[in-house]
């Protein structure tokens, strides 16, 4: 599939290795279908056009001079409007942060870079990512590739649907409650969260308490390794990154062969009050046959309510967005999204014992997670507990679920990521089926810490047996 939008970056770049196809070819390809689609999904807050050729002119010279090439040589890659690009706008989905232009690269930016990867430009966020659902006064509402009148959940929607719309194969990510995992299964992607200090933040507001990490989003488990595999290793800036060897992630030669006694654990609820049950039918049907293929398929008999630190997440994340938001004026708060200000708002009012508590919570959520590993080498829940609401759902409005009002999104959606964003697990969503309107649906797996390969491992045996791959959304379909 090296001739079309949808070629795995890893097979892209042999081919351009090989000299079957140009870099060039490659980020025009791309570029065209910005131009064609990207109005109808909003995935991008800016594309850089020029500077994606001329990368690409530059790829093609060193392949032609014969000079050693990158792993990802020639692959067009996106990257979330949070993370720092040297000399390209970084505007954090806000008006506030118009013509805020960084000096430097991330260090993730610039490993994919050196791999010979071709920047394309900066995908959607809700504006500060404050949010699950990917719109922002500045630059809109992104779409659901699959469905247009359904969001592609967030923070990093617009990179998710760059991914799953053929607008680049890789998207760089950023996850603090779900961000990366949350929109790659509405979209039908992979979505990785790697292990605390695996992959450098060092912009992180807090290094120490840090919550929040790049990830990666993919369409395929060998290009999802390939990815964390470059923007892995030590950075100074980051201080959990250092004294850390990382082992290479690596995609098994039969991944269904490696099933065999691998002990999973569905946790079906995690405290939330309802799952769709399309999404708990696609995940039982996943685990139906990993059990078949040999794995130890057993499921967790959570009592009702049971605390999975959802209040904690929210008072963790929530704790130091005012101080952060303190630098700009009440007439810029004005031009804020309503539901950032309520954010704010919620930050002015956190319970100051709340606060206090809430390192020692995180411990002890660690250590909590910790004894299900004593009898699972992964944990299984759904990434979402119902297909993506409308795309103009705001964050406030409660969620529906089977017909039936459950509450707000963060407690009632979204709440399975966020725990493992305070714990430091690795943790992942693959796509594990559809629901009866053709919306993706995603399982997130959860392994021990720096065991990041068993996240491969699974994705790669789910990939053989029910891959996702073969098919993509058609937008011709949809627009008119």
């Amino acid at each position: 599939m090296t001739d079309t939008v949808f070629a795995d970056a890893c097979a892209l770049a042999a081919a351009i290795r090989r000299g079957d196809v140009s870099a060039r070819e490659a980020v025009d390809r791309v570029l065209d279908r910005i131009a064609r689609i990207d109005g109808d999904v909003n995935a991008y807050a800016l594309v850089d056009a020029d500077g994606a050729r001329a990368a690409a002119d530059a790829a093609d010279a060193l392949q032609a001079d014969g000079d050693d090439l990158g792993p990802l040589h020639g692959v067009p890659f996106s990257v979330k409007d949070l993370i720092d690009t040297e000399g390209l706008e970084t505007a954090f989905g806000s008006y506030l942060m118009a013509g805020n232009i960084p000096a430097r690269d991330a260090t993730t930016v610039a490993r994919l870079k050196s791999a010979g990867a071709i920047l394309i430009g900066k995908t959607t966020t809700p504006e500060f990512a404050h949010k699950a659902l990917t719109a922002s006064p500045r630059y809109g509402v992104t779409r659901n590739p699959w469905n247009l009148t359904r969001s592609p959940g967030g923070s990093t929607g617009g990179g998710a649907v760059a991914v799953a719309a053929g607008l680049a194969p890789l998207a760089l990510a950023t996850d603090g409650a779900g961000s990366a995992r949350i929109p790659a299964s509405c979209c039908g992607v992979l979505g990785l969260k790697a292990t605390l200090g695996r992959i450098p933040n060092e912009a992180a507001a807090d290094l120490f308490g840090n919550f929040i990490y790049h990830g990666a989003v993919t369409r395929t488990t060998a290009d999802l390794a390939a990815m964390v595999n470059v923007i892995s290793g030590p950075d100074a800036g980051d201080p959990w990154t250092t004294a850390r060897e990382n082992s290479p992630l690596t995609v098994p030669d039969d991944p269904v062969k490696a099933l065999a006694g691998v002990r999973l654990t569905y946790l079906p609820l995690m405290g939330n009050r309802k799952l769709d049950p399309q999404v708990d039918t696609a995940l039982r049907q996943t685990l139906y046959q990993l059990a078949t293929a040999g794995a130890d398929v057993g499921e967790w008999r959570e009592s009702d309510p049971d605390d999975w630190g959802n209040e904690l997440a929210r008072v963790t994340i929530r704790a130091p967005l005012s101080i952060r938001m303190a630098r700009f004026s009440p007439e810029q708060h004005a031009q804020m999204d309503p539901s950032l200000r309520q954010a704010i708002e919620e930050s002015d009012a956190l319970d100051q014992r709340a606060v206090q508590a809430a390192p020692l919570q995180r411990t002890a959520l660690f250590r909590r997670i910790e004894t299900l590993f004593a009898e699972a080498d992964l944990l299984i829940t759904p990434t979402v507990s119902a297909p993506p609401p409308s795309a103009e759902h705001e964050a406030w409005e409660p969620l529906r679920i089977d017909g039936r009002v459950v509450g707000p999104l963060r407690a009632n959606w979204y709440n399975y990521p966020a725990p493992f964003n305070l714990t430091g697990h690795p943790a992942i969503s693959i796509p594990c089926g559809w629901d009866d309107e053709g919306l993706p649906i995603g399982l997130q797996a959860i392994a021990p810490w720096h065991e990041d390969q068993r996240l491969i491992d699974l994705a790669a045996a789910i990939e053989v047996l029910q891959p996702w791959t073969d098919r993509w959304p058609d937008l011709a379909t949809q627009v008119t």
